[in-house]
């Protein structure tokens, strides 16, 4: 599945789930006849997955309305509802940026002309003033030299005022590209980093291989049942709040993201296995005691757990390796009856439940 809140987008599909959406996609792709190019097979194989539900929407609503799916359509889904709209936002910073320091080295070439003008003017000026032996010619050249420093002075106040109203443009334009550099790394849904900006991050720590490490999955049970009985809205609901108890145990050293649909990962830096176990066991008995409730109801959902598993940074690990440890650990804990946590190479840890 992609990880549909990620610039540029992540696909984690496991190979017999990417086979099976492939399967589904091409039907779709002959039925409305558009090319089989990477844009397009990335927009069917996305909405086939059930993932990317504002992609799904679009598309549901023009074949309800008997409308085409158009390359040039699919091109547009692609754009907002794949690429999140990051390419447009980019170009219309882009061309902010190049109209900022066009206009601020149209200001400056004014200026420097300015200058020269006045200068030309001076030395005019004191050629006459050599030359004058007339009270009433020496004050028309005075005056004439007020009259210029008055113009440049004037011009100097415009440009002082032009380039101030740039820099206000420059910091705004700035600040833009900070919240899409923030957007490109935060999951929209949940708030945690998506699953491009942790990939960045473990790819790092296990680069270094200087600092030791915990990696957590996490994994919510049964949680397509949950979409399947109180509907999406509430899912993503119950996504957004394990996200927060997630983040009461994040800091600079502990680092939450969304790993992919409803599992999330957790890197702990400078913690061993029984630190990260402490922390798993805080995250997993908090959810297992919450009661989430519908929607203008005071009905509860019921008990909704957690399972966990932990792998401890080894080295010489990649990326790969330490996460086939946690998902191993993770696959125990489910095994061995969810809600529960699992430490790579250790036996599951009974709780309560």
């Amino acid at each position: 599945m992609a990880n549909q809140s990620s610039f540029p987008p992540v696909y984690t599909d496991a190979f017999q789930q990417a086979s099976e959406n492939l399967r589904r996609t091409l039907p779709l792709i002959n039925r409305y006849q558009t090319p089989i190019n990477p844009v397009n097979y990335a927009v069917w194989y996305e909405y086939v997955s059930g993932n990317n539900q504002a992609l799904i929407n679009a598309i549901d609503t023009r074949l309800t309305k008997g409308e085409e799916i158009s390359p040039e359509i699919t091109q547009y889904l692609y754009e907002k509802y794949v690429l999140l709209g990051m390419p447009e936002r980019l170009e219309q910073t882009n061309n902010g940026l190049r109209l900022v320091v066009d206009n601020t080295i149209n200001n400056i070439n004014r200026a420097e002309i300015a200058a020269g003008d006045f200068t030309s003017d001076l030395n005019q000026s004191q050629s006459l003033l050599e030359n004058c032996d007339d009270i009433a010619d020496i004050k028309n050249v005075l005056a004439g030299i007020l009259e210029n420093t008055r113009k440049l002075s004037q011009s100097s106040s415009g440009l002082k005022q032009e380039l101030a109203e740039s820099t206000q443009e420059i910091l705004k334009l700035r600040s833009e590209l900070e919240a899409v550099k923030q957007e490109a790394r935060i999951d929209g849904l949940t708030g945690l980093l998506n699953r491009g900006s942790f990939n960045k991050e473990l790819s790092q720590l296990c680069r270094t291989g200087q600092v030791k490490f915990a990696l957590m999955l996490f994994d919510i049970d049964a949680f397509k049942s949950v979409n399947d009985r109180f509907g999406h809205a509430l899912g993503d609901k119950l996504l957004q709040f394990f996200a927060t108890l997630m983040n009461k145990h994040c800091d600079d050293l502990h680092i939450a993201a969304r790993f992919g649909g409803d599992e999330m990962a957790m890197l702990l830096l400078h913690s061993n296995a029984h630190e990260a176990h402490t922390i798993a066991e805080s995250i997993r008995s908090s959810f297992a005691e919450s009661r989430l409730k519908k929607k203008g109801s005071q009905e509860s959902i019921g008990e909704v757990t957690v399972s966990i598993g932990v792998g401890i940074f080894q080295v010489g690990d990649s990326p790969i390796s330490i996460i086939e440890r946690s998902d191993q650990a993770l696959y125990k804990a489910k095994a061995a009856g969810r809600n529960r946590v699992v430490v790579s190479s250790s036996e599951p840890v009974k709780t309560a439940i």
